[in-house]
């Protein structure tokens, strides 16, 4: 178990560094072979991963990568794992005090009675736009670590539709939208946040085809 863990620290440690210092991630793999016959390999590998991040940080191309992993796995992962939790869970999120279908009718309303009929039909349609979305941020967060922009604009949009869908008819069926509207909120940050991201990522590579022309 201790040599996969070690294999798989010493990977990460070598994604980290990136192109930029494939000198020095060959030499840590090298040395990385002598402490594995050593005995050492988990002490090493983690030690290789704390001098990759410390040399991230150091870089532009570097920070980079550590925004877009952030971003992805402290916001739009955790999003998507709670909206697709609740699209299979029966929507609790999404009504007020968790009260579920029922809770999310508008207190005081009188249409109870007569469209109690409809909310319970409306629940799988509800149900497959949380679904939606949670894909949604999840295609967002994979394009936007592949660098692929245009795919991160296209699924934004369709993204941002679910969730203006999910409002709307919500509304329509005088159900509480204040969840849903909070999340279309932090859906159009991230969107926002991708914008300045894939700026970002231009000026570094054209800051990159400008220096390897210099060379």
């Amino acid at each position: 178990m201790r040599p996969a863990v070690a294999h798989a620290v010493m990977a990460l440690a070598v994604c980290c560094l990136g192109e930029s210092r494939r000198e020095w991630s060959l030499a840590m793999q090298i040395e990385f072979e002598t402490a594995v016959a050593e005995g050492k390999a988990l002490p090493f590998a983690i030690g290789c991963l704390a001098a990759a991040g410390r040399e991230m940080l150091t870089r532009e191309e570097g920070r980079f990568v550590l925004t877009s992993y952030a971003l992805a796995l402290c916001l739009m992962i955790p999003m998507a794992a709670l909206q697709i939790g609740c699209a299979v869970l029966g929507l609790p999120y999404l009504y007020a005090g968790q009260g579920g279908l029922r809770g999310a009718l508008l207190e005081g309303g009188t249409q109870e009675a007569l469209l109690r009929g409809v909310y319970q039909a409306a629940v799988p349609s509800l149900s497959l736009l949380l679904l939606l979305l949670g894909l949604g941020h999840l295609r967002i967060a994979w394009a936007m670590l592949e660098r692929d922009w245009s795919r991160v604009r296209r699924a934004g949009m369709l993204t941002l539709a679910a969730a203006a869908t999910l409002i709307i008819f919500m509304g329509t069926l005088f159900l509480d939208s204040r969840q849903a509207i909070l999340q279309a909120a932090v859906l159009a940050i991230e969107l926002a946040t991708l914008s300045v991201v894939t700026r970002w990522h231009a000026q570094l590579f054209r800051a990159a085809v400008a220096e390897d022309s210099g060379s």
